[in-house]
């Protein structure tokens, strides 16, 4: 039949006292006795895998007028080497740059919007259309991913595009400090570098090798397409089979062995100029999708930094006035998953932050936070994935994500996610809390008057010094490090 046919049907969850939205027909919770409960019915989910091996994920959204379709490749970070670094956003940009148009899709192009992204697990197209114009997105898809013309005009356009964002993240605090935590928590792991490469690796990368990681990566039995939208599964399965039943499928990556060393718990400094911030974060290893601490993981991640009325935002904001901003977010990952915790502050204020933030991390591994603190966390998460279920780009990005990093594990976990969080008990946070924060990661970016950051990287054996320019009047935009925090 050229697929394997799957009908999953959701089970009620019991949850607690919930607020009906009429408008979309979804329920959420609402603050107060918990003791009531209400039953949270999730849609259906179906899958189809071709005989190429590519999985297609369908959610119905009766309610929404567009069809949104991610396309999900799992190239790990880990298949670049270091020197090269950077190929798959590359191969990104390529894909959802302005290119001459198919004839069979032409007439869709104005309806049709297409972006791209690129974690340490996958690159991912995401096409947003009509529901009419399903079998233009699907056909673009297939253009842009398995039939992709790289000339040199494309490359080098990617590539410049690829540099200008590279030296506009090396002037951000944030993002340097986050992606230097990952390396810290991961010493001498492929994969553990910036996404997006360096300068360096793009003055390696070469045409011809953007071709080769093309040609021998991006497979059908790779990648999980995720639809949403207001659709029939019938259409759905069958424009499938028309447009991607006869690609051939690849080896594929299969599951890499990975002992990771241990961390140095110990703050690492560097000082960067043209800053009135400083900023703290201090990271560790968390559980991955699937994983069955992966629940309590994500709400302790919620309680720590998630509003005004979390733990680090009380006592660092509320209370003591010591931090300007409070973040905390888990990012899922099979190459490099971590969570952690951030916040900014002046540069007299740094040891107090950072003093602070370790002791609350040490009294929730300790004991196990109020019954009101983890009620609010785990009311915010289930809200937050209830609200993302009305929006399709949200719903399709994060199926194919709980589906592709997490298998069958995590698929099963995206299906039962309000259920498995309205579970979650005091004791397993501080269980989570201990496992995560035990041997964490600390960097500290310092405000200071010298004009170079300077910093040691003794797994790779030399001494690297960059100079960097804050762009006047930039704001942090949360999203560029939030990476995939539900």
């Amino acid at each position: 039949m050229g697929e394997r046919l799957f009908q999953v049907s959701l089970v009620q969850l019991k949850l607690p006292l919930v607020v009906v939205n009429l408008v979309v027909g979804v329920m959420l919770l609402a603050p107060g006795d918990c003791g009531a409960q209400q039953p949270f019915r999730s849609p259906v989910i179906e899958e189809v895998v071709l005989d190429n091996g590519c999985r297609v994920l369908f959610q119905s959204t009766s309610y929404s007028s567009t069809v949104a379709i991610s396309a999900l490749v799992a190239v790990p970070a880990y298949g670049e080497s270091r020197l090269r670094a950077g190929t798959r956003n590359l191969l990104a940009l390529i894909a959802s740059a302005p290119q001459p148009w198919p004839k069979d899709i032409r007439p869709c192009r104005t309806s049709l919007r297409l972006d791209s992204s690129v974690t340490r697990d996958y690159l991912e197209l995401l096409v947003q259309c009509l529901p009419s114009d399903l079998g233009c997105a699907l056909a673009l898809i297939r253009h842009r991913l398995f039939e992709a013309e790289i000339n040199r005009e494309s490359f080098e356009t990617a590539r410049r595009q690829l540099r200008s964002t590279i030296r506009t993240n090396r002037g951000l605090p944030i993002p340097l400090t986050l992606s230097t935590a990952v390396e810290e928590l991961y010493p001498r792991r492929a994969g553990s570098w910036p996404v997006t490469g360096s300068i360096a690796s793009m003055s390696v990368i070469t045409l011809n090798d953007v071709r080769e990681f093309y040609h021998n990566n991006l497979w059908p039995n790779a990648t999980i397409i995720s639809i949403s939208g207001n659709v029939e599964f019938t259409e759905v399965r069958a424009k499938a089979q028309e447009y991607f039943a006869d690609l051939l499928p690849g080896p594929g990556y299969g599951p890499e062995v990975f002992s990771p060393l241990p961390t140095i718990d110990r703050p690492r400094r560097l000082k960067m100029s043209g800053l009135d911030k400083s900023v703290v974060v201090i990271a560790g290893r968390a559980p991955a999708i699937g994983d069955s601490s992966y629940p309590a993981a994500v709400v302790l991640s919620t309680l720590l930094g998630s509003g005004m009325g979390s733990r680090l935002f009380q006592v660092l904001r509320a209370n003591q006035s010591l931090a300007y901003t409070v973040e905390a977010a888990l990012t899922p990952s099979q190459v490099c998953s971590h969570s952690w915790v951030l916040a900014t502050c002046s540069r007299s204020k740094i040891d107090m932050v950072y003093a602070e933030t370790k002791g609350q991390l040490n009294d929730i591994a300790r004991h196990k936070p109020s019954d009101a603190e983890l009620e609010r966390a785990k009311r915010f998460v289930i809200n937050s994935f209830v609200l993302s279920q009305q929006r399709n780009r949200d719903l399709s990005h994060y199926l194919g994500v709980f589906r592709s990093c997490g298998g069958m594990d995590g698929f099963y976990t995206y299906q039962q996610f309000p259920q498995l969080i309205a579970e979650v008990t005091g004791e397993q946070i501080s269980e989570a809390c201990a496992e995560i924060f035990h041997r964490s990661a600390t960097v500290i970016i310092e405000a200071g008057q010298k004009s170079t950051v300077q910093s040691w990287l003794p797994w790779q054996g030399y001494a690297w010094t960059c100079r960097y320019a804050q762009p006047s009047g930039h704001q942090h935009n949360s999203s560029v490090a939030r990476g995939d925090q539900l």
